[in-house]
């Protein structure tokens, strides 16, 4: 049974579950990998600010594939993160899983008004596209998480922010890149 805009509600579940799997286990991996080698590395760095933040890339691509409805994709599994986060001794403000997922929102529809022929679904938008999103979304979420954090915009926390956001998304697209390369590699395998 198909919903008014073309979805089934098995769609919007197998979405949901997609980009849920891939959020908690982009978040898990900054969380147990990245953060503590940062912080071996990098002793000064607050625990908040990731050099390397994975779910940067998942919002990106959620939001870009789904549009809105990937924001109510991402919304319970980013509390989900911020409640382990917190387990972990990482204290986030509750507001800031929704800021983040805005941001991109935000930085998505920016982009997507600035260059409304790149975006109209006749022709799929090359890489630097996608990076101008996670670009404007992280800019966004820098200003977003450096006020709720700090209570003031700090410019060189906020820069801390945008470079682990944007390694973070790099890191994501190139491992999807480079997955639908080796699924059509599987393919032609499995077509011979």
């Amino acid at each position: 049974m198909l919903n008014k805009v073309g979805f089934s509600v098995k769609e919007h579940l197998q979405n949901f579950v997609i980009v849920s799997v891939f959020y908690v286990t982009a978040y898990s991996l900054t969380l147990g990998f990245v953060v503590p080698l940062q912080q071996l590395v990098f002793t000064n760095v607050i625990y908040e600010l990731s050099l390397l933040f994975l779910p940067h890339g998942v919002r990106v691509l959620a939001i870009y594939f789904f549009g809105w409805r990937g924001m109510l994709y991402l919304i319970p599994s980013a509390y989900l993160m911020k409640i382990l986060s917190y387990q972990a001794g990482i204290p986030l403000d509750p507001w800031s899983p929704l800021f983040n997922i805005l941001a991109c929102y935000v930085g998505f529809e920016l982009v997507r008004l600035a260059l409304p022929k790149r975006f109209s679904g006749a022709q799929f938008p090359k890489w630097r596209y996608f990076g101008l999103v996670a670009l404007f979304g992280s800019i966004f979420n820098s200003a977003a998480m450096t006020l709720l954090h700090q209570n003031k915009l700090d410019l060189f926390i906020a820069l801390g922010y945008v470079i682990g956001d944007m390694a973070g998304f790099f890191v994501c697209f190139f491992i999807l890149i480079y997955g639908f390369r080796f699924a059509r590699l599987l393919a032609k395998v499995d077509d011979a």
